[in-house]
């Protein structure tokens, strides 16, 4: 599975509710699968930028820029308005730091804290704004540090109708078109030099 479709299917699995049922993220759909549910494809994948870093170690650092599909295949419109709506504000929600897309945020309870999430107890100027009220302490990590998605690029570049009419079972579908770049990192080990070291000889 490409990185950004896995990060993809990690923010959807779960979240995109319809009659009280979480609409399945199947890998394509065939003739077995039942609507509504949703598919994500990566369209494209091309390198933008490429670093050498020197930290502790020596690194090849890739800028990527990816076009992710998502296609919500379903029977009526009232399905397809109600779970388009609820991806749009999923996104929204991840863009606003919101608590539930952080990556320790688990039903309710912080996996880091190992307790019940803090932006459900704390009152705070965060909180109001349904963030975690303390960040750094809690370490919240939002879904585009988990995947390292450069936030700034993210953008919904487009939503079309594609309704399939003409099979024997008309099937509505609707295709959202997301554009990120993200960062790709390999480590190639080795000591970085500090000074620079000269025999007596040579000066």
């Amino acid at each position: 599975m490409y990185p950004m479709v896995k990060a993809f299917w990690e923010i959807l699995k779960g979240n995109i509710i319809y009659d009280e049922k979480a609409i399945p993220i199947v890998k394509r759909l065939k003739s077995r699968d039942k609507t509504p549910c949703i598919t994500i494809d990566q369209a494209s994948d091309m390198e933008v930028k490429r670093d050498y870093r020197t930290d502790s170690t020596q690194r090849i650092v890739l800028e990527q820029n990816a076009e992710i599909w998502i296609n919500i295949w379903c029977d009526t419109e009232e399905e397809r308005h109600t779970i388009l709506s609820q991806i749009r504000l999923l996104f929204f929600k991840a863009l606003g730091n919101h608590y539930s897309t952080c990556s320790h945020y688990n039903n309710g309870t912080c996996t880091f804290l190992e307790r019940e999430c803090e932006a459900l107890t704390v009152l705070n100027g965060r909180s109001a704004k349904s963030q975690c009220p303390h960040p750094r302490e809690n370490d919240y990590t939002s879904w585009f540090s988990q995947h390292h998605i450069i936030k700034n690029s993210f953008k919904i570049s487009g939503i079309s109708e594609m309704d399939e009419l003409d099979v024997a079972e008309p099937v509505l579908r609707t295709l959202i078109k997301f554009d990120l770049n993200y960062i790709l990192s390999h480590d190639l080990g080795g000591h970085v030099p500090t000074d620079l070291m000269f025999e007596d000889d040579l000066i």
